[in-house]
């Protein structure tokens, strides 16, 4: 008996040994570095040294082919770049890679953007879309030892050119700043054909990592593994994550999740799934979490509490007929909160609906600004000019990032600053200002996009809002019936059953601004949009631009319910501008800062606008007359904004506003120019962001005149937390100073505390 009990557990150790033995982990082979070279299709450029990540003006640069971007009119003396074809390459050794019984793929995780791929001669693959990851099979193309690489560019100017030429009817994207290119028929980031605060550069390149994966042959790779986070009940939180594997067998195959957030004592039993048949399966491991968990903290925006992250640990085995397995484990920090997007009918039956963000219960008044593209070339942002960004507008009391649809989906750090300083993030898909195409190839292009990036993005705690798109809408619906539909089946009809099919957690606003949905019945298959007027103030959110007025003229502020655009501009610091300009360059009217300012009448409306405030500046010194003028400026900037954000701030109890949101434009800035921001390109703040840590402030005196009378209010963002204190109001005529009121400011959001007649 002793024996065959022996016998028994020696046969079990072989078994668990031998299926041990057999288990592997995926590899991955970064291909990053200084290793690769480039050159373009005409010959004149042969092959120089290239980064990856990089793009190729930043490797022309680095080599001294052409100079600093940036600098004075070099945009558009480097038009001929973004005019041609370039071909990047390297070669990579697998000698010390055993590939045997290995599948062995190309990953890239960003390629910008028309390239077709070859390994050894051999072509791979081909991209199309700088906002989407790519996998290509290459085992059959490469050996053992060396190998060789390409990448080969086309031009995206000429390229989206010829699409839209080759496309039946003409859909068009207004704004010019590059001679060629029709930037709605490529999807690369739109400011990459220029705006009216950036340059026109239209790079290609590696702009993300490029790796070799090796795995199981005949298993599969696990390519995604996304916990979303959100209240499933009144007593339960759940982390469901999603698992994503690419199988390369036609077996059965079986996928074991276990999940743990240590730092809440979360362990789940192992959840075992079985998939059969090639290509992509999905599935969900669920683990619920109580609301009353004695150490669970809530994740709150800035300013309204702690934004409270876990450890989350995902392990990951896929195996087949109890063999071969491979094993992956994914860590992310993750948060719990408890999102809505409110919109509900008004008190008294007042038209419309409200329209406000309320987390873990609680409504917040959002106060943020916009994000663009940091750079034109985006490898040159780093981690450190990301967390000065974000934590200045942590320092001005944001809580809320919108970033804007005609760029780019931004880094994962980015996302991951946001979570730790509990700065929301409205997230835009990148579709700007235009009307797109909506062939079956563009929009097969758009949806692999969207899954990919709301993959990617949906564990963020930060990520409040899904939204469509900027300013499209209002374009579609100035337009011809075919371009309406064409709206109609790009976005409802793509993007947002493409992100609904991988993330229900939140809210999906369908542009900004818009009126939102009229109706929203998923059981008979109806989306009907609320169109209509989309600056109708009673639904939704709101652009708001006025350069003609007196800025500070409160009748002309609109009453809505969410600001999610307002600005004026400003220069950038002396010292700023200084850095790509000459002396000869100082001045208004000059041919460069007319060059710099991309926005129609720019530099005029500037001088008007100062003009209402100050008398211009005189000094008979040319550069200390530009340094007063661009002093006076910000000046004004700050003045204009400070005045419309109070506006808002003042009216969120009122009848026919309740607003609650303002993001003003812009946070930052993409190069030494003219423009909305409050941070200039470089990290300085401007004096609007100076101003905005006082009328961003949680507890806030604002005052304003209409004709002879001065109104007073007092806002506080805590709904719960009560003052009690003195508001010393003096109204000063140089001379005469009057009036102590003491008041008390109990638990309100906004209330009018003083009115009264100036004397």
């Amino acid at each position: 008996y002793i024996m065959k009990t022996l016998a028994l557990i020696l046969y079990l150790f072989l078994i668990y040994q031998t299926s041990y033995a057999q288990q592997t982990t995926p590899i991955e082979i970064s291909l990053n570095g200084n290793q690769w070279t480039v050159r373009n299709s005409v010959g004149n450029v042969t092959n120089i040294p290239a980064m990856v990540p990089g793009q190729i003006h930043l490797d022309l640069y680095n080599d001294g082919k052409i100079d600093e971007p940036y600098y004075r009119f070099n945009d558009q003396e480097q038009v001929w770049v973004g005019l041609q074809n370039w071909i990047y390459s390297r070669s990579f050794d697998m000698s010390n890679h055993s590939i045997d019984y290995k599948s062995v793929w190309l990953k890239c995780d960003g390629i910008d953007t028309v390239a077709n791929i070859s390994i050894n001669g051999d072509v791979v693959g081909r991209t199309d879309n700088q906002h989407q990851r790519y996998f290509f099979d290459m085992f059959n193309s490469m050996t053992k030892g060396p190998n060789t690489i390409e990448i080969s560019f086309e031009s995206a100017a000429v390229y989206s050119s010829q699409r839209a030429s080759d496309y039946p009817y003409s859909v068009s994207a207004p704004g010019v700043y590059y001679p060629v290119g029709n930037r709605n028929f490529i999807r690369k980031a739109q400011s990459d054909f220029g705006w009216d605060w950036g340059p026109a550069f239209v790079p290609v390149g590696i702009w993300k990592d490029i790796s070799i994966v090796l795995f199981e042959a005949n298993l599969g790779l696990v390519t995604d593994v996304v916990p979303q986070v959100y209240l499933h009940d009144k007593n339960n939180f759940i982390i469901s994550t999603l698992i994503c594997v690419q199988v390369t067998t036609e077996d059965p195959v079986t996928i074991d999740a276990s999940v743990k957030v240590d730092s809440l004592k979360l362990i789940n039993s192992t959840q075992q799934f079985k998939v059969q048949g090639m290509g992509e399966k999905c599935v969900r491991a669920d683990m619920l979490v109580p609301t009353n968990s004695s150490n669970l903290e809530l994740w709150y925006p800035n300013g309204y509490g702690k934004p409270t992250l876990y450890p989350y640990e995902a392990t990951i085995n896929i195996y087949k007929n109890n063999a071969s397995s491979s094993l992956v484990t994914i860590e992310r920090k993750i948060g719990f909160r408890h999102l809505e997007l409110v919109q509900e009918p008004l008190p008294d039956g007042e038209k419309g609906l409200s329209f406000y963000f309320r987390i873990n219960g609680i409504p917040v008044f959002v106060k943020g600004s916009n994000w663009i593209p940091a750079d034109a070339f985006e490898s040159r942002v780093d981690n450190q000019t990301l967390h000065w960004l974000l934590q200045s507008a942590v320092a001005s009391h944001q809580n809320m990032i919108r970033v804007w649809g005609g760029g780019i989906y931004q880094s994962d750090e980015f996302y991951s600053m946001c979570d730790q300083l509990g700065i929301m993030v409205w997230q835009e898909f990148m579709f700007a200002v235009a009307l797109y195409p909506r062939d079956t190839d563009f929009l097969s292009s758009v949806t692999n996009e969207v899954k990919h990036q709301v993959r990617r993005l949906s564990y963020h705690a930060s990520v409040v809002l899904w939204s469509g798109n900027n300013e499209n809408q209002d374009i579609a619906l100035h337009s011809d019936t075919q371009y309406i539909l064409d709206y109609f089946l790009l976005y409802d009809g793509t993007v947002r059953p493409a992100l609904l099919a991988e993330d229900k957690s939140r809210p999906y606003w369908p542009s900004s601004p818009s009126n939102g949905y009229l109706v929203v019945d998923e059981s008979r298959g109806l989306v009907i949009q609320r169109w209509g007027e989309s600056q109708d103030v009673r639904y939704g959110d709101v652009h708001r631009y006025d350069y003609n007025d007196l800025c500070t003229d409160v009748t002309k502020f609109p009453r809505p319910r969410f600001a999610s655009e307002f600005g004026f501009q400003s220069y950038p610091s002396f010292e700023t501008m200084r850095s790509v300009s000459t002396s000869g360059d100082w001045d208004n009217n000059s041919t460069l800062m007319n060059h710099r300012q991309h926005h129609p009448d720019g530099n005029d409306q500037l001088a008007k606008q100062l003009e209402r405030f100050f008398h211009p500046p005189d000094n008979l010194n040319k550069t200390k007359r530009f340094s007063d003028l661009i002093y006076l400026t910000q000046v004004v900037q700050a003045i204009c904004i400070q005045a419309e954000t109070e506006h808002y701030r003042r009216i969120k109890n009122e009848s026919n506003a309740y607003t609650m949101g303002t993001l003003y434009w812009q946070l930052n800035d993409i190069w030494q120019a003219q423009s909305w921001s409050s941070i200039e390109y470089g990290g300085r703040w401007k004096l609007l962001h100076n101003a905005a840590v006082k009328f961003y402030a949680p507890l806030l005196v604002s005052p304003f005149q209409l004709n002879d009378n001065v109104t007073v209010y007092i806002v506080s963002d805590d709904s719960i937390k009560s003052y009690n204190t003195v508001l010393d109001i003096a109204l000063i005529q140089w001379n005469d100073v009057s009036g102590f009121v003491p008041i008390i400011i109990a638990t309100v959001y906004s209330e009018l505390l003083y009115f009264g007649t100036q004397q």
